[in-house]
């Protein structure tokens, strides 16, 4: 079921977005000439819980979509640093919210769109979360923070409020392991 590269090119790369067009030999020997793919490192999203018990979601604006969405922290993990998966979620927990995490569980990893990317989404939840300074956005971040119940968050998800794919997945992932982990 495997294709054969045959060959590969880079197409365009700026920052962290890089696409690329692969020539495939499929099983049964046809031919795919131009096959395109985008590369992204693979991406993390915190599903913070506060020692009161309260999930810290946020309202970011996503200008492809033209809308506010309601998601978890989260972002690209950075090559440059070599910091693992784990890392990268604590980090963008604390630039994003201002928290920093008792525990962090990972709950589940899952590819954002097999078809055109080859990275992953790693979805952890942090537990025990405690504000230990003021959110240090990214300079073209633009972030609300949305302090929620749990509650409050599955009503969202149930209602299409929360719509972003990504997010709806590793929301799910989070909210399974609470119920099944922490009663």
């Amino acid at each position: 079921m495997h294709w054969k590269v045959l060959e590969s090119k880079a197409l365009f790369k700026a920052g962290y977005l890089h696409i690329r067009e692969d020539k495939c030999e499929l099983p049964d020997g046809r031919i795919m000439p131009r096959y395109y793919v985008i590369e992204f490192p693979d991406w993390v999203n915190v599903f913070p819980v506060t020692r009161e018990g309260e999930v810290l979601l946020l309202k970011q604006y996503r200008q492809a979509s033209g809308k506010v969405h309601i998601e978890v922290p989260g972002g690209s993990s950075d090559p440059h640093r070599h910091e693992s998966m784990q890392e990268a979620a604590l980090r963008e927990l604390l630039e994003e919210t201002g928290y920093e995490a008792g525990e962090i569980v990972k709950v589940g990893a899952h590819y954002p769109n097999p078809a055109l990317q080859g990275n992953q989404m790693h979805s952890y939840v942090a537990l025990d979360c405690k504000k230990v300074a003021e959110p240090n956005l990214d300079p073209y971040e633009d972030l609300e923070l949305y302090p929620c119940s749990l509650q409050q968050v599955e009503g969202h998800l149930l209602a299409g409020d929360i719509d972003h794919s990504i997010m709806v997945t590793s929301i799910t992932m989070a909210l399974n392991y609470l119920k099944n982990n922490h009663k």
